[in-house]
């Protein structure tokens, strides 16, 4: 199939884009650069196939405040803005999960990265778009691969177990490259939610 061969490309692509990147934010800067590069070829060689693409219903992100759908049920452990130990501040959230819980895609979107990173264990991006991102952290396993459009709800992942204690989910959510607090964009929480 043509499709593997792109996403094969793709991955080749951004490995290298790893490869160069000395920080998260250096990553999505250089994700950026690299969208703008393909937009500007594509545009300058016609494709004649046409891109799988599942049809989104859902409101732009930014008409989606407050509805997003936590990624993973647990318990909020890290908050947006906190102090680490590190003396750095926190800029997303960590979800403790349990053994093996199923993370979902929180809006609709275009996966970018979904891979290993730097101290990130394995980690997944999705552009929203509008300079929206959604970063998921600390999966064992990652169900999407880079190029594929994803939608609100969709499997995103699993959590791992607890070799080295409980299972947790870092969420960053950027706007233009810059880290925003997620949580005013999830939907309320009930006291007790299963999953």
């Amino acid at each position: 199939k043509s499709t593997d061969s792109k996403t094969l490309q793709a991955e080749k692509r951004i490995r290298a884009l790893v490869k160069k990147s000395k920080n998260l934010q250096d990553l999505m800067t250089r994700l950026k650069a690299d969208k703008l590069k393909r937009k500007k070829n594509e545009s300058e060689s016609v494709s004649t196939t046409p891109a799988e693409t599942k049809k989104s219903t859902a409101p732009l992100i930014s008409k989606a405040r407050g509805t997003l759908p936590y990624p993973a049920v647990g318990r909020l452990v890290g908050r947006y803005g906190q102090a680490m130990e590190t003396g750095l501040t926190r800029t997303g959230i960590t979800i403790e999960t349990g053994v093996g819980a199923q993370v979902v895609v929180p809006h609709d979107g275009t996966v970018v990265f979904a891979g290993p990173f730097k101290g990130y264990g394995r980690l997944l991006i999705i552009e929203h778009g509008e300079g929206y991102h959604t970063l998921l952290a600390g999966l064992e396993r990652i169900d999407n691969v880079i190029g594929q459009q994803v939608l609100s709800g969709e499997p995103a992942g699993i959590m791992g177990d607890l070799k080295n204690g409980p299972p947790v989910l870092y969420v960053e959510l950027r706007r233009n490259g810059q880290p925003i607090n997620p949580v005013p964009w999830l939907a309320a929480r009930k006291s007790k939610v299963n999953g």
